[in-house]
């Protein structure tokens, strides 16, 4: 499938378009206004469905590219400070809220999955790289503190932001939260409400508050394999 470059299109090829994707209008005048304003949008999404939000304000030079089968369901993209890139890949499953700051970037690998909402925040120049088959639930990750803070002694601000990496075929369970500046290995699996504060090697299952490796040299897969139940634990 060609890829469709928005910035070459007018009003009218837009109309021409719909035909081949399930859209709404609310969706198609954002992204026009978007493009006005100088920013560029590649692609087009399978499917919008619910509410789409695409709040840039005066931004201009941003980029979003919508890869060849992605379905958008209640998504919120917030580019207001310009200059950020947001980017997901082919046969994706997008929701929830995304912050793009200035020279900030949120890529998004195929046939990632977002089973419930989530919040995903890149700001102060940093980035989140999410490789491809990946599952997540309503989990929360920043680059960002969102304030400062002052080492009394210098003066100097001692919490920069962080990059955050999520390698290929990764499982979030529910409300589990990324900290900036972490790395989850490939394959692995982060246990319901987990909060990562350390970076996770490839083939680990971690779980707690904070996070612990549990078990390694594991992997997941969508398809529930059939397996006997056990009894609950006796006192």
């Amino acid at each position: 499938m060609t890829k469709l470059l928005y910035s070459d299109c007018n009003r009218k090829t837009l109309k021409m378009n719909r035909n081949n994707v399930v859209m709404n209008d609310s969706y198609e005048k954002q992204i026009a206004s978007f493009i006005a304003a100088g920013n560029v949008v590649i692609g087009k999404p399978e499917k919008v469905l619910g509410d789409f939000s695409l709040n840039f304000q005066s931004g201009k030079n941003s980029s979003i590219t919508f890869s060849e089968g992605c379905i958008l369901n209640n998504v919120s993209i917030n580019m207001e400070n310009g200059n950020g890139v947001w980017k997901v890949g082919k046969k994706t499953y997008i929701r929830g809220r995304y912050f793009i700051g200035a020279g900030s970037k949120i890529e998004i690998g195929d046939q990632t999955a977002m089973n419930r909402h989530v919040l995903i925040v890149a700001t102060e120049g940093a980035s989140i790289i999410i490789g491809k088959d990946c599952l997540f639930s309503d989990i929360t990750m920043s680059t960002t503190d969102w304030h400062s803070i002052i080492d009394d002694m210098t003066g100097e601000r001692i919490n920069p932001a962080k990059c955050i990496v999520i390698e290929d075929s990764v499982w979030l369970g529910e409300n589990v939260t990324i900290q900036k500046g972490i790395t989850i290995g490939k394959n692995s699996i982060i246990g319901s409400r987990a909060l990562v504060t350390k970076t996770i090697p490839p083939g680990s299952l971690a779980v707690g508050i904070p996070a612990k490796i549990i078990r390694e040299n594991v992997r997941w897969q969508r398809a529930l394999i059939p397996m006997d139940f056990l009894p609950a634990e006796p006192y």
